[in-house]
């Protein structure tokens, strides 16, 4: 439903709508997300991890939103966005190593 410009949904429907997200960013469920930060806390052990998987989810929704982007490509549409974490390139190596080990 539609009332001045604001959707209004079901509570069904925003359920349905974070399961499909969730899948989209997590394929592999819970134990993939599991996976995902204990990889990125290990691989960057001295960044804030909450920041960290941030970052991360933040790039993957941007690579699986249906544009087809690159990786570098949705680094820079993040990093335009986001900014609680200063990123190096140390970084984006680890987490592309992260988001490529976990496809």
């Amino acid at each position: 439903m539609n009332i001045f410009g604001f959707e209004i949904k079901s509570k069904e429907e925003r359920e349905q709508e974070e399961r499909e997200y969730l899948h989209r960013i997590f394929p592999g469920g819970t134990a993939q997300k599991a996976a995902v930060e204990q990889q990125l806390r290990e691989k960057l052990p001295k960044e804030d991890k909450k920041a960290v998987m941030l970052y991360y989810i933040l790039v993957k929704d941007a690579m699986t939103a249906g544009n087809g982007m690159s990786f570098e490509e949705a680094v820079g549409k993040v990093s335009k966005k986001q900014r609680i974490l200063k990123l190096t390139p140390v970084m984006l190596e680890k987490v592309r190593e992260v988001m490529e080990d976990n496809q």
